[in-house]
């Protein structure tokens, strides 16, 4: 055989041998794949949710000061001390420092129309300072609200109650949410008469938060109650809820 025909049946069999090579590994893939696709028809998805209730041990109060006035400075300067009386009954109260946080503070004018020279003027201006207060005594929920009123706070909005390790009550939500997804997967896979593998997949679709809320409590009827000896508050309780998918083979 010439040098130019042994090059061309070297070639050829190269040619050969890879056609062969690629055969194999296109069927060995298509029976992976196929497998694959056997093994996603086999799957029961199902969510999950667990619950946790539990008592709050903190109160989230937002108390403030409106002061009005003719003269926008000194409206500023009465409602700065009256402030600082409310600031300082906080901290009789053991509030500490970092636990009172300013969330609004307003001035604004309110103004009339005059017939006469058909122009506007202001009247009024009015200053509101509103700060949240962190209660972490809750027991002492009331004091602290008939404390500020005591002291010139006319503007008492809300009450919200939260926990402080949240993280530990919402981990064991996460674990009934995922003991309630088992349960629903069963319950499924016996209806179709089918034996569980086990969970392949497991995704958290919530997530936990530094305070949970059941909702808020009016106060508009604390300055009313004023003169009483002591404010009642009821805390109630939270629901910590978590939710997870989880899919099972079978």
């Amino acid at each position: 055989m010439t040098g130019k025909g042994s090059r061309i049946a070297v070639y050829l069999l190269v040619v050969t041998v890879l056609a062969f090579a690629l055969y194999i590994a296109g069927d060995v893939f298509s029976g992976k794949a196929a497998a694959a696709q056997e093994n996603e028809k086999n799957i029961i998805t199902v969510n999950g949710r667990g619950v946790v209730r539990v008592k709050p041990d903190t109160a989230y109060i937002r108390v403030g000061v409106e002061t009005r006035g003719s003269d926008a400075k000194k409206a500023q300067q009465e409602n700065a001390r009256v402030m600082g009386e409310v600031t300082k009954k906080l901290k009789s109260l053991g509030i500490k420092e970092d636990d009172i946080k300013t969330v609004t503070y307003s001035l604004y004018p309110l103004e009339r129309y005059d017939e006469k020279t058909k122009k506007s003027y202001v009247y009024e201006y009015r200053v509101n300072n509103m700060v949240e207060v962190t209660v972490r005594d809750i027991d002492s929920t009331g004091a602290v609200i008939d404390g500020v009123s005591s002291v010139g706070s006319n503007k008492i909005s809300s009450i919200r109650f939260g926990v402080e390790d949240t993280e530990k009550y919402y981990n064991e939500a996460l674990n009934a949410a995922v003991v309630n997804a088992s349960g629903k997967a069963e319950a499924i896979a016996k209806g179709l008469g089918v034996t569980l593998k086990g969970a392949v997949n497991v995704q958290e679709i919530s997530s936990g938060g530094p305070m949970v809320v059941r909702d808020e409590v009016s106060l508009a009827k604390t300055m009313e109650m004023a003169d009483m000896a002591a404010t009642p508050i009821s805390t109630g309780e939270l629901e910590i809820s978590a939710m997870v998918s989880v899919q099972y083979a079978y």
